[in-house]
């Protein structure tokens, strides 16, 4: 059975159009063979057609997807018997025809198709037609001069491409937020290399890694978290300063790592006061450990918000409680420039 594959943002892009629906039939290729399937991919129309055994699960989970159909190709001189043995043991209360005429070469308009194959139905099966509230209803979309027949949209990631957008390094914990922020880039079409500062949960966040990658293959770099923090840490007597010089090393270090790999920039998962070290002047400090651009798709999100994007995309029920050895007592809410610049020198932060 066929697989209709719609695609929104990407048919706007004047000029980039073409070089969008390619990067989107490349991706979806690949993970076609990825997961062990064949088939064969047709554009038509602005409509992506998968022939072959393919779930269609499978190509709704990428980036650039807005809808998946499991559809039937119908000849117009086959409707009648197709209806016949397709719907022959359904008994909605109601029903609805949808016709959309994509190829508008196609001789009848969407009313008119709508209305013979509706009297048709009502005629074979005696169902009741509800044009505002029906029990089922039927899609046909014409493509190619061809009818597809289906009955269900499935809801597909939407956005853009993965590979259209370049390249950025998110910083990924084992906590809610930051694979949501990571997913929310990726949909932008940006292609990801995730950094983790392993605590001793590495392998509980490669879990998370894997299920990113079932959207889009994802790069993952891991680095010691202690030996990142612990030769600035025992020379420093703040000790409320830790959480902001801990995401500042971060921060120094995905900057670096996104230059050796062409990165354009890196991505993080704050949310505008959620904890101490995302506050407004904290945020700021932290900041200055690049110059590369730093995105936070989540900074205006609140927790009820982001968990619904993690239940979403699978990420949630695989969170890892945060368990930093370094963590203090009490920490800088609000910190000063003047303040870290001073503490970053004693401890050696600064050259």
């Amino acid at each position: 059975m066929p697989l209709i594959i719609r695609y929104g943002e990407i048919s706007l892009k004047k000029g980039k159009r073409r070089e969008f629906e390619n990067k989107l039939v490349e991706n979806l290729r690949m993970k076609i063979k990825r997961k062990g399937y064949e088939g064969k991919i047709i554009r038509k129309h602005g409509r992506i057609i998968v022939e072959g055994n393919v779930p269609p699960e499978i190509v709704a989970k990428t980036p650039g997807v807005v809808s998946v159909s499991p559809a039937d190709i119908v000849k117009e001189d086959e409707i009648e018997e197709y209806i016949g043995e397709k719907f022959r043991d359904l008994s909605p209360k109601s029903f609805r025809i949808t016709v959309q005429r994509i190829d508008k070469r196609y001789p009848k308009t969407s009313m008119e198709i709508a209305r013979e194959i509706g009297d048709f139905f009502v005629k074979k099966f005696g169902w009741k037609v509800n044009l505002s509230n029906p029990d089922l209803e039927i899609f046909i979309e014409v493509i190619d001069r061809e009818l597809y027949f289906f009955t269900e949209k499935i809801e597909g990631v939407g956005g853009l491409p993965v590979g259209t957008q370049g390249k950025l390094v998110s910083l990924l914990s084992g906590g809610m937020d930051s694979p949501v922020a990571t997913f929310l880039m990726m949909r932008r079409g940006a292609e990801i290399t995730a950094l983790h500062f392993s605590q001793g949960y590495e392998d509980d966040v490669r879990k998370i890694v894997n299920i990113l990658s079932d959207i889009h293959p994802v790069e993952f770099i891991v680095e010691n978290h202690n030996e990142l923090l612990s030769p600035y840490i025992s020379n420093l007597r703040r000790k409320e300063w830790i959480c902001v010089i801990c995401k500042y090393l971060m921060l120094k270090r995905a900057g670096e790592i996104a230059r050796e790999i062409g990165a354009l920039g890196i991505v993080m998962g704050d949310s505008l006061g959620q904890v101490a070290s995302q506050t407004l002047e904290n945020l700021y400090i932290e900041s200055t450990a690049t110059d590369l651009p730093i995105y936070r798709p989540l900074i205006g999100l609140d927790k009820v918000e982001i968990e619904r994007y993690a239940r979403k995309i699978g990420t949630y029920d695989l969170m890892v409680p945060c368990m930093c050895p370094f963590a203090p007592k009490r920490v800088i809410t609000r910190g000063k420039m003047e303040e870290f610049l001073e503490v970053a020198k004693h401890i050696g932060l600064l050259e």
